[in-house]
């Protein structure tokens, strides 16, 4: 049962809207922009409401799993953990797109809303500001992502005192920080994607 369920959130977060509306207008998100299927590059390339539906769809590969497993099921907060970490792969690594995915970052959001809400909320928010603070004042380029999850850490620690929030916050930035990485060396190198 654990394991279909594992195998289930990896399906759904594989799931992109956005690559279905590419492909559906002959556009082919690995070759223009940012080479990334995310919401930043739809919004970009195939108009604002296009791009803003396919962010909403990312939160919600992250958002429903998770729910499922914690209000429905009431699974152990480890399993949900996994649940979680399941759709962000998906959405990372999908295998109905030849596992050219997003970075992460929308899926990753709706998942930490379900289990925090106000602290994901606050966090990103934070997140978003310090990026583009950071981006004003000098010619370093962070992307949200990677700033969100050590501050996730750190709001679960000092907010929240609660070391379950502690744990996952460390394995999203292990999962954000590999692909971050994967992209970096080897497939900007390649000019395959971004």
């Amino acid at each position: 049962m654990k394991i279909l369920i594992i195998i289930i959130s990896y399906l759904f977060g594989s799931l992109s809207l956005g690559q279905i509306m590419a492909v559906k207008r002959g556009i082919q998100l690995n070759k223009i922009g940012t080479k990334n299927p995310g919401a930043y590059n739809i919004y970009h390339q195939m108009g604002a409401n296009l791009g803003i539906l396919s962010g909403a769809f990312d939160v919600l590969k992250g958002t429903i799993p998770v729910y499922i497993g914690k209000e429905l099921f009431n699974f152990d907060f480890s399993f949900i953990i996994m649940i979680a970490a399941a759709a962000i792969l998906g959405h990372m690594w999908p295998i109905f797109f030849k596992f050219k995915g997003g970075r992460g970052l929308a899926t990753t959001v709706g998942a930490m809303l379900v289990l925090d809400f106000y602290l994901a909320l606050y966090i990103l928010v934070l997140a978003a500001l310090l990026t583009f603070w950071i981006r004003d004042l000098t010619s370093f380029k962070p992307r949200v992502s990677l700033i969100l999850c050590p501050l996730y850490i750190i709001g679960a620690y000092y907010f929240r005192s609660n070391y379950e929030l502690l744990i996952f916050g460390f394995i999203l930035t292990i999962l954000l920080y590999f692909k971050a990485l994967f992209i970096s060396f080897f497939i900007n190198q390649k000019g395959v994607s971004k």
